[in-house]
């Protein structure tokens, strides 16, 4: 009797498994891979910031703006970015030259951190799980 309870709740088990098998879509072969940041030594955060704070600058600035000017708007910026204050001096103290020098181009604040090597140049692939129930749905 023990054995047959045995017997189907194993049998059980393994149609529920095929049944839910979770299958992975469109990812790419980075699933031990550590997130960017992490790898860079960056911090998390430090990308956003990078981006609201050049966007701000740079709808304040005009083009007989200084160099000194466009540190002091920097410096403003990072004040007025919450939590990421700290975050954001760092990243003004140690990349300014290059920043004001990015700020003056006509460049996206994306394409000026990503030039910084803040942020990277595409976001890391969008991973969907996909029931089995629901592969005739999906064409799959």
């Amino acid at each position: 009797m023990l054995r047959n309870v045995f017997l189907i709740t194993l049998l059980i088990c393994s149609a529920c498994a095929v049944h839910w098998e979770i299958r992975e879509v469109a990812s790419s072969d980075d699933v031990d891979e550590m997130p960017a940041d992490r790898m860079t030594g960056r911090k998390p955060g430090v990308c956003w910031v990078c981006k609201w704070v050049v966007k701000k600058v740079k709808k304040s600035i005009s083009t007989t703006s200084t160099p000194d000017e466009i540190k002091n708007k920097l410096l403003d910026a990072c004040d007025q970015s919450g939590f990421l204050k700290a975050q954001c001096k760092s990243l003004v103290s140690k990349d300014s030259s290059t920043l004001v020098e990015e700020i003056s181009t006509s460049d996206d604040p994306n394409t000026i951190c990503t030039n910084l090597n803040v942020c990277t140049s595409k976001p890391p692939p969008r991973k969907d799980f996909i029931l089995s129930s629901d592969r005739g749905f999906y064409n799959l």
